[in-house]
């Protein structure tokens, strides 16, 4: 494989070499002035985490604003669009993973590369990522416009959700195709070591899409009952400047060769993406999947329009205060890529662990808090519902005490994507998922009467074992001389 590569990457390294001697003194200008902000590969490694992370930390938390919005906007039509807000949102995110799992493997290739400073692979893998990108966007988008009716009422036996769910998503749909070049300009950027421009991006699409909500739902403008349609139309417009602003970037950036090479496709870098990529889809696809089986188990409880509510809610409220693992998550891929390019492996090792200890830290401080205020948090988004908050107030509780695993899980998984090795953390991802979390969430919940409690218990449960699993793979090194 790394013979056919380097044949396949043969035209894009001849074109920097008789290329202008401009491009080439603004390509090295531009990599020294990189190194300096975010030395992933050599000197404190403390910075190297602090550069990469705080303005993912931003990045991320924004997203998750804008997630809470679209389900407190939903709150203000009733408990039935707030709830199909959620789900519709985890139909489409079976979409997204598989956009999302082109990422992964466009940062462990990147990374790599760039950590051997080899520019011409790094714009090359660059190039056929945003391409292959933007052909799987079109594709899910036409598949999730056919689908949106049917899908819905597979997880939920809601009459009025289903309707609200079905409108929701047909709107949504066209999201997916801005969403692809987001997804892997972003992913570009953090596998160079240059985290503030996806922030801006982020940043960006969050702002339109708040702006959208409101204006649409709170002020009926510009067209008045839009209802859920306008909040899927406001992430669509979002995602759609986000994307034009990401274009502008790659092209003003030191990866602007690979604005020039997005054709002709070449099979043999994109089975390097694919490899990696695929075992992260499988992955995240075993945990949406199992969500919607928490879903239908959420459905056959008593008075399930609560607890499925609370779900939604909660889902919302755990991701905005639980970011500082996801940015950390994100940041340590790059970082343990990069190392491994440039054969520093005791460094990445060094990375894995102390970003682990440093989310762990930060996961305690901020579990305590939630736990203590969980009725609070839940009040503030349920203001009508009792029943709703009730089962919030829960749904927080129980998750807090779990959080620590989810901070040790994100982490080291992240890690173990960074250097390319996917395939152990997908089926670690299926065991938890479905051999754990599905049957003692159905064990708990109905079989022994504890409710929505039981499948938030079997969520915390299942976090834990898949934690210590990931853990055990990071520590033993075989992800050490993983091939990307």
């Amino acid at each position: 494989m790394e013979k056919s590569s380097k044949h396949s990457l043969a035209p894009a390294r001849g074109q920097l070499n008789t290329g202008s001697s401009m491009f080439e003194a603004e390509t090295t200008e531009g990599i020294q002035a990189l190194a300096h902000e975010a030395p992933l590969v050599s000197g404190s490694l403390w910075k190297a985490i602090w550069v990469m992370s705080w303005p993912l930390l931003v990045a991320t938390v924004a997203s998750a604003i804008v997630a809470l919005v679209n389900v407190q906007v939903a709150g203000q039509l009733g408990a039935a669009s707030q709830a199909a807000v959620g789900l519709a949102e985890q139909v489409i995110f079976i979409f997204q993973v598989f956009l999302m799992s082109l990422g992964v493997g466009t940062t462990a290739v990147v990374s790599r590369a760039f950590g051997k400073k080899d520019l011409a692979e790094a714009d090359f893998a660059t190039a056929q990522s945003l391409s292959l990108s933007i052909l799987v966007g079109l594709v899910l988008t036409v598949v999730a416009i056919l689908t949106a009716h049917c899908v819905v009422p597979l997880v939920s036996q809601e009459p009025d959700v289903n309707a609200q769910g079905n409108l929701y998503l047909t709107v949504y749909a066209l999201y997916l195709v801005p969403y692809s070049l987001v997804c892997i300009a972003n992913a570009s950027f953090r596998a160079i070591g240059n985290a503030r421009i996806p922030l801006v991006i982020i940043c960006v699409e969050v702002a339109i899409n708040i702006a959208g909500d409101y204006l649409t739902v709170v002020y009926n403008w510009p067209i008045a009952g839009l209802g859920v349609r306008g909040i899927a139309a406001s992430a669509v417009a979002g995602a759609v400047c986000a994307s034009i602003v990401a274009i502008v970037f790659v092209q003003r950036s030191q990866l602007k060769g690979s604005l020039r090479q997005l054709l002709p496709l070449s099979s043999s870098l994109l089975k390097r993406i694919v490899n990696i990529g695929v075992p992260a889809a499988l992955q995240r696809l075993s945990w949406t999947f199992s969500v919607f089986g928490l879903f239908f188990i959420l459905s056959k409880v008593e008075h399930p329009t609560a607890p499925l509510a609370a779900w939604t809610v909660g889902m919302r409220i755990d991701a905005l205060l639980f970011m500082p693992e996801f940015a950390l998550s994100l940041a340590v891929a790059s970082i343990v890529g990069q190392n491994l390019g440039a054969k520093r492996v005791d460094r990445a090792f060094r990375a894995g662990w102390t970003v682990t200890g440093i989310a762990v830290c930060l996961t305690v401080a901020i579990a305590v808090g939630v736990f203590a205020f969980a009725r609070q948090l839940a009040l503030m988004m349920s203001a009508h519902d009792p029943a709703t908050i009730e089962a919030t107030t829960s749904y927080l509780q129980i998750g807090a005490i779990g959080a620590v695993s989810q901070a040790v899980n994100a982490i080291l998984s992240g890690a173990l994507q960074g250097a390319g090795d996917t395939k152990i953390t997908m089926w670690i991802s299926i065991v938890s998922n479905w051999i754990i979390r599905l049957p003692l969430a159905w064990i708990l919940s109905l079989q022994m009467g504890m409710g929505a409690n039981g499948v938030w218990i079997a969520m915390t449960a299942s976090a834990t074992i898949s934690a210590i699993a990931v853990a055990l793979r990071f520590h033993t090194g075989g992800w050490v001389n993983r091939k990307v």
